[in-house]
Protein backbone atom coordinates (compact mmCIF):
# COMPACT_ATOMS: atom_id res chain seq x y z
CA UNK A 1 0.00 0.00 0.00
CA UNK A 2 2.70 2.50 0.95
CA UNK A 3 4.73 1.92 -2.22
CA UNK A 4 1.61 2.57 -4.29
CA UNK A 5 0.83 5.73 -2.34
CA UNK A 6 4.41 6.98 -2.81
CA UNK A 7 4.18 6.33 -6.56
CA UNK A 8 0.81 8.13 -6.75
CA UNK A 9 2.25 11.09 -4.80
CA UNK A 10 5.38 11.22 -7.00
CA UNK A 11 3.20 11.40 -10.13
CA UNK A 12 1.38 14.44 -8.75
CA UNK A 13 4.56 16.17 -7.61
CA UNK A 14 6.43 15.51 -10.87
CA UNK A 15 3.71 17.27 -12.84
CA UNK A 16 3.70 20.40 -10.68
CA UNK A 17 5.57 23.62 -11.39
CA UNK A 18 9.25 23.26 -10.52
CA UNK A 19 9.54 26.96 -9.62
CA UNK A 20 7.58 26.50 -6.42
CA UNK A 21 9.21 25.10 -3.31
CA UNK A 22 9.06 21.37 -2.71
CA UNK A 23 7.05 21.89 0.48
CA UNK A 24 4.45 23.98 -1.32
CA UNK A 25 4.14 21.35 -4.03
CA UNK A 26 3.90 18.52 -1.49
CA UNK A 27 1.22 20.27 0.56
CA UNK A 28 -0.88 21.18 -2.48
CA UNK A 29 -0.55 17.62 -3.82
CA UNK A 30 -1.59 16.11 -0.50
CA UNK A 31 -4.58 18.44 -0.31
CA UNK A 32 -5.74 17.74 -3.87
CA UNK A 33 -9.09 15.98 -4.09
CA UNK A 34 -7.76 13.41 -6.54
CA UNK A 35 -4.99 12.33 -4.20
CA UNK A 36 -7.40 12.16 -1.27
CA UNK A 37 -9.67 9.83 -3.26
CA UNK A 38 -6.70 7.66 -4.22
CA UNK A 39 -5.53 7.56 -0.59
CA UNK A 40 -8.93 6.33 0.63
CA UNK A 41 -8.98 3.75 -2.20
CA UNK A 42 -5.48 2.47 -1.33
CA UNK A 43 -6.37 2.15 2.36
CA UNK A 44 -9.65 0.36 1.61
CA UNK A 45 -7.99 -1.97 -0.91
CA UNK A 46 -5.15 -2.76 1.50
CA UNK A 47 -7.60 -3.68 4.27
CA UNK A 48 -9.80 -5.68 1.88
CA UNK A 49 -6.86 -7.77 0.59
CA UNK A 50 -5.80 -8.54 4.17
CA UNK A 51 -9.34 -9.40 5.26
CA UNK A 52 -9.35 -6.64 7.85
CA UNK A 53 -13.04 -6.13 8.68
CA UNK A 54 -13.53 -2.38 8.25
CA UNK A 55 -16.51 -2.56 5.88
CA UNK A 56 -18.75 0.01 7.62
CA UNK A 57 -15.86 2.47 7.97
CA UNK A 58 -14.67 1.84 4.40
CA UNK A 59 -18.19 2.43 3.08
CA UNK A 60 -18.47 5.72 4.98
CA UNK A 61 -15.03 6.90 3.81
CA UNK A 62 -15.81 6.02 0.18
CA UNK A 63 -19.18 7.81 0.32
CA UNK A 64 -17.61 10.86 1.99
CA UNK A 65 -15.00 11.06 -0.78
CA UNK A 66 -17.65 10.51 -3.43
CA UNK A 67 -19.82 13.33 -2.05
CA UNK A 68 -16.99 15.82 -1.46
CA UNK A 69 -14.92 15.16 -4.59
CA UNK A 70 -17.27 13.49 -7.08
CA UNK A 71 -14.86 10.56 -7.41
CA UNK A 72 -16.05 6.97 -6.94
CA UNK A 73 -13.30 4.36 -6.67
CA UNK A 74 -14.47 1.12 -5.04
CA UNK A 75 -11.86 -0.94 -3.20
CA UNK A 76 -12.70 -3.93 -5.43
CA UNK A 77 -11.19 -2.22 -8.50
CA UNK A 78 -7.61 -3.20 -9.33
CA UNK A 79 -5.45 -0.11 -9.84
CA UNK A 80 -1.70 -0.11 -10.37
CA UNK A 81 0.68 2.34 -8.77
CA UNK A 82 1.16 5.84 -10.06
CA UNK A 83 -2.48 6.74 -10.70
CA UNK A 84 -2.98 10.47 -11.26
CA UNK A 85 -6.34 12.14 -11.16
CA UNK A 86 -5.54 15.40 -12.89
CA UNK A 87 -8.83 17.19 -12.23
CA UNK A 88 -11.41 15.94 -9.78
CA UNK A 89 -15.12 15.55 -10.36
CA UNK A 90 -17.50 13.03 -11.85
CA UNK A 91 -14.98 10.19 -12.08
CA UNK A 92 -16.62 6.78 -11.82
CA UNK A 93 -14.64 3.54 -11.80
CA UNK A 94 -16.45 0.20 -11.90
CA UNK A 95 -15.69 -2.26 -9.11
CA UNK A 96 -14.58 -4.90 -11.66
CA UNK A 97 -12.32 -2.50 -13.60
CA UNK A 98 -8.56 -2.96 -13.87
CA UNK A 99 -6.26 -0.01 -14.42
CA UNK A 100 -2.53 -0.38 -15.02
CA UNK A 101 0.38 1.67 -13.73
CA UNK A 102 1.04 5.37 -14.33
CA UNK A 103 -2.38 6.20 -15.77
CA UNK A 104 -3.88 9.69 -15.83
CA UNK A 105 -7.59 10.44 -15.51
CA UNK A 106 -9.24 13.79 -16.14
CA UNK A 107 -12.64 14.97 -14.92
CA UNK A 108 -15.80 13.26 -16.09
CA UNK A 109 -14.19 9.89 -16.87
CA UNK A 110 -16.34 6.78 -16.60
CA UNK A 111 -14.87 3.28 -16.64
CA UNK A 112 -17.97 1.13 -16.43
CA UNK A 113 -20.11 -1.72 -17.68
CA UNK A 114 -22.72 -1.99 -20.44
CA UNK A 115 -25.36 -3.80 -18.45
CA UNK A 116 -23.34 -6.77 -17.23
CA UNK A 117 -22.05 -5.93 -13.74
CA UNK A 118 -19.28 -8.53 -13.95
CA UNK A 119 -17.65 -7.18 -17.12
CA UNK A 120 -15.75 -3.91 -17.00
CA UNK A 121 -12.81 -2.44 -18.93
CA UNK A 122 -9.18 -3.34 -18.45
CA UNK A 123 -6.88 -0.37 -18.96
CA UNK A 124 -3.17 -0.89 -19.70
CA UNK A 125 -0.12 0.97 -18.38
CA UNK A 126 0.70 4.61 -19.16
CA UNK A 127 -2.75 5.44 -20.50
CA UNK A 128 -3.97 9.04 -20.68
CA UNK A 129 -7.76 9.43 -20.49
CA UNK A 130 -9.11 12.85 -21.44
CA UNK A 131 -11.99 14.76 -19.88
CA UNK A 132 -15.42 13.21 -20.30
CA UNK A 133 -14.17 9.98 -21.88
CA UNK A 134 -16.16 6.80 -21.37
CA UNK A 135 -14.82 3.24 -21.54
CA UNK A 136 -17.70 0.82 -21.37
CA UNK A 137 -18.05 -2.96 -21.32
CA UNK A 138 -15.71 -5.91 -21.45
CA UNK A 139 -12.92 -4.19 -23.40
CA UNK A 140 -9.16 -3.82 -23.17
CA UNK A 141 -7.33 -0.56 -23.72
CA UNK A 142 -3.69 -1.30 -24.52
CA UNK A 143 -0.55 0.20 -23.05
CA UNK A 144 0.59 3.75 -23.92
CA UNK A 145 -2.77 4.81 -25.37
CA UNK A 146 -4.30 8.27 -25.35
CA UNK A 147 -8.07 8.48 -25.13
CA UNK A 148 -9.34 11.87 -26.29
CA UNK A 149 -11.82 14.06 -24.49
CA UNK A 150 -15.42 12.84 -24.71
CA UNK A 151 -14.46 9.66 -26.58
CA UNK A 152 -16.83 6.74 -26.10
CA UNK A 153 -14.82 3.51 -26.30
CA UNK A 154 -16.89 0.32 -26.56
CA UNK A 155 -14.40 -1.91 -28.40
CA UNK A 156 -10.86 -2.91 -27.48
CA UNK A 157 -7.95 -0.67 -28.43
CA UNK A 158 -4.45 -2.01 -29.27
CA UNK A 159 -1.25 -0.65 -27.71
CA UNK A 160 0.17 2.76 -28.64
CA UNK A 161 -2.99 4.26 -30.16
CA UNK A 162 -4.68 7.63 -30.06
CA UNK A 163 -8.47 7.32 -29.92
CA UNK A 164 -11.09 10.08 -30.32
CA UNK A 165 -14.77 10.54 -31.09
CA UNK A 166 -18.22 9.08 -30.49
CA UNK A 167 -18.07 6.23 -31.27
CA UNK A 168 -14.33 6.11 -30.78
CA UNK A 169 -12.03 5.97 -33.80
CA UNK A 170 -8.31 5.25 -33.88
CA UNK A 171 -6.61 8.26 -35.46
CA UNK A 172 -3.01 7.30 -34.85
CA UNK A 173 -1.83 3.72 -34.79
CA UNK A 174 1.61 2.35 -35.56
CA UNK A 175 -0.14 -0.63 -37.15
CA UNK A 176 -1.82 1.09 -40.12
CA UNK A 177 -4.45 -1.59 -40.87
CA UNK A 178 -6.70 -0.35 -38.03
CA UNK A 179 -6.21 3.40 -38.54
CA UNK A 180 -9.48 5.19 -39.26
CA UNK A 181 -11.69 2.24 -38.29
CA UNK A 182 -14.46 2.77 -35.77
CA UNK A 183 -13.91 0.80 -32.60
Amino acid sequence: MFENIKADFRRIISAEDELRSKWTIAISAFLSQGFQAILVYRFGRWCMLRHIPIQPLRFLLERFIEITTGISIPADAEIGKGLRIHHFGEIIIHSAARIGENCTLHQGVTIGDRGNPLKAPSIGNNVFIGAGAKMLGDITVGNNCKIGANAVVIKSVPDNCVVVGMPATIINNPFRETQGKRI
